[in-house]
């Protein structure tokens, strides 16, 4: 200690007598003439999308187990991980019970509040064990789990996604909490206009009984009781309707015993419910404008449509072409209109919902409240005019383009692949739709693109939803004379 002391000291001096001195300073650059890029030198033309890519993918491995559960291995092994997702067909949104909206959702968010005897936090924990991620969620046609994890502990996980799956606790306490965060949802969703507007577009297109047409309400929320969620869950969650797919570093001969060992003991709770057959389609005999009532609204939410197609139609791929022309992407001619030209909106765009029945066709914007009636005449303008105007070579060759290019993008990684089989096993169709999607898109003509848009887009015959200032908006939406217009209380459609 002395020592270190009596070297800290004579430092100490050395420091005092013979102070450092400061590095000269480093020559600084002189700041010379601002650089001056001539115009001509700007690239003056869009790059040239390149040709049409070839999307390949391995073969799926489908096997069935005893249970009937079908198990789909899809081989990719750029790295070690596997993605998987369990596909519940029957236990969507189109398959609750008509008087009890929002069971399905409900129910596949309550499957990793606490499951095989571990609570919600006991579950996250043994996840985060192993680094891997697990969520559950419900659309309209199927209920989902998806699984991602590293491919050494994949055993451990798959056998935790089982947990979850087939033996939910549904504890009463995690109920009581997720169903009052819903039930706050639902007061909050009357200051959101985008939410009244699509509540309200759907059930006035559909009407309020439809399997399409309905939405949760205050009354169906409270009635989220664990009876109701334990019986839909043993309905709904079945082996025999049901598919586990992986995707990534798998094996089907090492596999299978681990996939067994995990679910090949489900059997369903209870007696399947009653067959839901696809839900029909409505008739709208003429085009109609709701206005719902938002006073002092910033903007008007604008959802113009009808019932579209089934996911299964013929027409899938001149139906997708002419919707990213219509709507469907950024230089789509709605965005360029409302957008780009007039600048009424941030996007306006259109989509096709393609269900086990015909789902919605849907136009939408939020715009300027001052330009809501200048809006709907352009909306109006450029549905009739996709229909009646011949698509010009230039325009058709750069919306499929759009498609082909972008869709290996859907492919990236593993669990966007397992995503693409899971609708594939929702609505049975083939894997090779993956790998013959961009022939079949380039091989859309413009006479199949007006076809279609002359069956499938009925601007004489749609719902008109406009949720903004009733004050500012109503005169001009009455002056275009687009149609009756009626006026609509947003208790209606957020209750």
């Amino acid at each position: 200690m002395k020592r270190t002391l009596a070297f800290l000291a004579a430092g100490a001096a050395i420091s005092a007598c013979t102070p450092a001195a400061d590095p000269a300073p480093a020559p600084q650059p002189q700041p010379g003439p601002p650089q001056v890029v001539a115009a001509q030198e700007f690239p003056s033309t869009p790059p040239t999308p390149g040709s049409a890519p070839r999307v390949q993918l391995p073969q799926p491995v489908r096997q069935t187990l005893s249970n009937g559960l079908t198990v789909l291995y899809v081989t990719q092994r750029e790295l070690p991980v596997v993605s998987a997702v369990l596909v519940a067909r029957g236990a969507g949104t189109a398959d609750e019970p008509v008087a009890q909206s929002g069971l399905a959702s409900f129910t596949a968010n309550m499957l990793d509040e606490g499951a095989g005897g571990r609570s919600s936090l006991e579950l996250a924990d043994a996840l985060e064990a192993i680094g891997a991620s697990l969520t559950t969620g419900a659309g309209w046609d199927n209920s989902q789990a998806s699984l991602y994890v590293l491919r050494s502990n994949f055993p451990a996980a798959l056998r935790i996604m089982a947990d979850v799956v087939t033996r939910p606790d549904f504890p009463e306490r995690e109920l009581e909490r997720l169903r009052s965060e819903r039930l706050t949802s639902i007061v909050r969703a009357r200051d959101e206009p985008r939410t009244i507007a699509g509540n309200a577009f759907q059930s006035l297109v559909y009407g309020p009984q439809h399997a399409y047409g309905r939405f949760a309400t205050t009354e169906s929320t409270q009635g989220l009781t664990r009876a109701r969620v334990a019986q839909f869950h043993a309905q709904a969650y079945r082996p025999e309707t049901a598919t586990l797919i992986l995707v990534g570093d798998v094996d089907p001969a090492e596999m299978r015993p681990m996939v067994d060992a995990a679910f090949g003991q489900w059997r369903a709770a209870g007696p399947a419910g009653p067959a839901v057959a696809a839900p029909a389609e409505p008739t709208i005999n003429r085009t109609v404008i709701y206005l719902v009532d938002k006073p002092g609204s910033a903007q008007s939410e604008i959802r113009i449509g009808h019932p579209g197609v089934a996911r299964s139609n013929p027409d899938y791929f001149p139906l997708i072409v002419m919707n990213t022309l219509l709507g469907g992407s950024f230089t789509s001619r709605l965005n360029q209109n409302l957008r780009e030209t007039h600048g009424w909106s941030y996007g306006a765009g259109s989509s096709f919902s393609m269900l086990r029945g015909p789902g919605a066709f849907t136009a939408a914007a939020g715009v300027q409240t001052n330009a809501t009636d200048s809006s709907l005449v352009e909306f109006f303008r450029e549905l009739k005019r996709v229909r009646e105007e011949s698509v010009t070579p230039e325009e058709l060759d750069k919306a499929k383009k759009f498609l082909a290019l972008s869709f290996p993008g859907t492919l990236e990684t593993t669990a966007d692949v397992a995503r693409q089989f899971a609708t594939l096993e929702t609505y049975g169709i083939a894997p090779a739709f993956l790998e013959t999607y961009v022939q079949n898109v380039m091989a859309v003509t413009a006479a199949d693109l007006q076809r279609v848009a002359n069956r499938y887009v009925r601007p004489d015959r749609s719902i008109v939803v406009v949720v903004g200032d009733r004050q500012t908006v109503e005169a001009g939406i009455r002056a275009a004379n687009l149609g009756p217009v009626e006026l609509r209380e947003l208790t209606e459609f957020v209750k």
